[in-house]
């Protein structure tokens, strides 16, 4: 009976250690501490010792107040003004799991430690729309209660980020419903049971960061994703305006303090251009920095460099114009709003604000602030899908932005190339076209694929000849480093013209070749680009129908030149000198080959 009795009182002594592990350390204004068997208003700035919280604890904020709270791991929670937020798993070996009814909450999470097999000890957050993994990471998770958006801002680390509905067994709303009664003003709950939220540590880890990470967004540092459409999974992560960031990032008590447009003084009201000095530098981003959007995954995102309203969750995308920043590696916003110098926070432009569901709305109706905000709506709703580019002319794409889009060419082609043979030396040209592709990238990596049609352009010969035309495609992927250069790495599958000699006429041989590039931009004028560019080549060893061919090298150098017609198409020509050696062998046709001559290539390419 003793030893029953202990081992009761112990398991409960667990339990309480296990679970009243979150504690009140600071804060400041009126907070609200609600649990099933309790209630109590603190002033937070009277606050002397920390304040244990329990499981089921629900904690509101006020107007211009917030809550700074820690657990045994050493995890910060910081609960930003009129938000509320429950409590709602403290468990060392479950994870801590936190219901974000409305409002903002930040959190710096630490590495976790592993714990039983594949489960490890993580910090979720949840709301209505949205769930949220957190590990060894400094992140910002918002919700509005009226456009149903929630939005993930990562400063350090990363967080994983999946939609979920209203209705899903993993929607705050499904573990804790609270309303407010307006005649006796209390709260009343709905609470799930404890052992069923525990049941989901394993679901919401396999989902959040298991094997399939369908439709679950990783927001890196500087980033920001959020749930903007319903129907849609959360945007893909894109980078915010570096000075924002740098603004934001040191505000720890999460004041959202708007000053208006009209204040005086450049102290308090910071544009976002331009981005100079010493700022936050975001990671990069893996969609296009210029937008994106796919009907068939419905992945979207809107263009980088934008602002965010941290009380909507709206974000406010560049304008349609803005210019590219090569350090950034964002587009440079000017009139879209301002910034909060003291905290970050965004401004509206002169005579608007922003509403959570409609968008920018006139306060002092003139005729400047109805055209702005016709002008800003629009940029809402357009950069939800894509970006548009043909309202901007007389500008060219940087090379990190080509390196961000769809790019398709049709060019001519002329290879003239001399085959130097034991025998003597030949004249074999080619002409013909080539079509190109460049798929979209990241803004550092791109892949690539040329396919060419080529007639033969032979010099008259007595050799006999029955080939007419050659195939040639390359498969690459380049790489830009810096702002002007670049590598590039390519597998080519030519067909190529072959000398015999034993039987005195002339064949086609396909010659599989690797190919190393290296580029650097010399020329960036107003409308023109012009690189320099050198590499090498080898080719494999091939078995052909009466000879074989053997491995050989080759170098080639020359320089391209584009001419911007608008800013999503150009024209360009390309000069290239190739010396290439390889040998053939076999059937009396044994020789070296010297392969050398220019390569001109000169089309239109079109970007989108």
């Amino acid at each position: 009976m003793l030893l029953k009795s202990t081992f009761i009182v112990l398991s409960l002594f667990v339990s309480i250690q296990t679970l009243a592990v979150i504690k009140l350390n600071s804060g400041r204004g009126d907070i609200s501490l609600i649990s099933k068997n309790q209630s109590r208003q603190i002033d937070a700035t009277k606050i002397s010792s920390d304040i244990s919280l329990s499981q089921d604890t629900l904690i509101i904020t006020e107007d211009n107040s917030y809550a700074r709270l820690s657990n045994e791991r050493g995890d910060l929670f910081v609960i930003g003004p009129n938000s509320k937020v429950t409590i709602e798993l403290i468990n060392a070996s479950e994870g801590d799991f936190i219901s974000l009814h409305a409002g903002i909450i930040r959190i710096k999470a630490k590495k976790q430690r592993k714990v039983r097999g594949q489960r490890f000890d993580r910090i979720f957050v949840r709301t209505n729309s949205a769930l949220v993994g957190l590990e060894d990471t400094d992140s910002l998770v918002l919700y509005n209660i009226y456009n149903n958006v929630t939005g993930t801002l990562t400063f350090t680390g990363r967080a994983n980020m999946k939609r979920i509905n209203r209705s899903h067994k993993f929607s705050a709303g499904e573990r804790l419903v609270f309303r407010r009664s307006l005649k006796e003003q209390k709260i009343k709950f709905k609470f799930r049971a404890n052992n069923e939220i525990k049941n989901f540590s394993k679901e919401i880890n396999e989902v959040l960061f298991g094997q399939n990470l369908k439709d679950v967004a990783t927001v890196e540092r500087g980033q920001y994703s959020a749930t903007f459409h319903d129907s849609r999974p959360v945007s893909m992560p894109v980078k915010l305006n570096p000075l924002q960031l740098t603004k934001l990032y040191p505000n720890n008590r999460l004041d959202m303090t708007v000053y208006s447009e009209d204040t005086d003084g450049e102290e308090i009201n910071l544009s976002p251009y331009p981005l100079s000095g010493n700022l936050f530098i975001p990671a990069q981003q893996q969609s296009s920095y210029r937008g994106q959007y796919s009907n068939s995954q419905k992945r979207y995102a809107p263009k980088a460099g934008g602002l965010v309203d941290l009380a909507s969750g709206i974000y406010i995308p560049p304008e349609k114009n803005a210019t590219f920043n090569e350090k950034y590696r964002v587009y440079e916003a000017r009139d879209i709003g301002r910034i909060n110098s003291s905290n970050g926070t965004f401004i509206a432009p002169k005579n608007l604000t922003l509403d959570p569901n409609r968008g920018f709305l006139v306060v002092n109706n003139t005729h400047e602030s109805i055209q702005k905000q016709i002008e800003l709506n629009d940029l809402l709703k357009s950069n939800l899908l894509l970006a548009s580019y043909k309202n901007v002319s007389g500008k060219k794409m940087t090379t990190a932005e080509r390196f961000s889009s769809n790019i398709v060419g049709l060019s001519l082609v002329n290879q003239g190339h001399t085959f130097g043979y034991d025998s003597g030396d030949y004249e074999l040209g080619k002409r013909g076209i080539e079509v190109s592709l460049a798929l979209m990238g990241n803004g550092s990596f791109r892949p690539f694929v040329k396919f060419r049609l080529l007639n033969e352009n032979f010099a008259s010969s007595s050799l006999s000849n029955n080939i007419e035309r050659f195939y040639q495609m390359n498969l690459g992927l380049d790489y830009q480093f810096g702002e002007i250069f670049y590598v590039s790495g390519q597998l080519s599958i030519d067909e190529e013209p072959i000398v015999l000699n034993a039987t005195s006429s002339i064949v086609s041989a396909t010659l599989t070749n690797f190919i190393g590039e290296f580029g650097v931009k010399l020329f960036n004028l107003k409308k023109i680009d012009f690189f320099a560019r050198a590499g090498a080549k080898y080719s494999l060893a091939n078995a052909d129908d009466g000879f074989d061919i053997e491995s050989g090298m080759g170098l080639y150098f020359g320089g391209k030149l584009d001419y911007w017609l608008n800013r999503y198409s150009f024209i360009f020509a390309e000069l290239d000198y190739l010396s290439h050696s390889f040998s053939i062998s076999g059937a009396g046709n044994d020789s070296d080959v010297d392969m050398s001559g220019t390569m001109i290539n000169f089309g239109y390419r079109y970007s989108f």
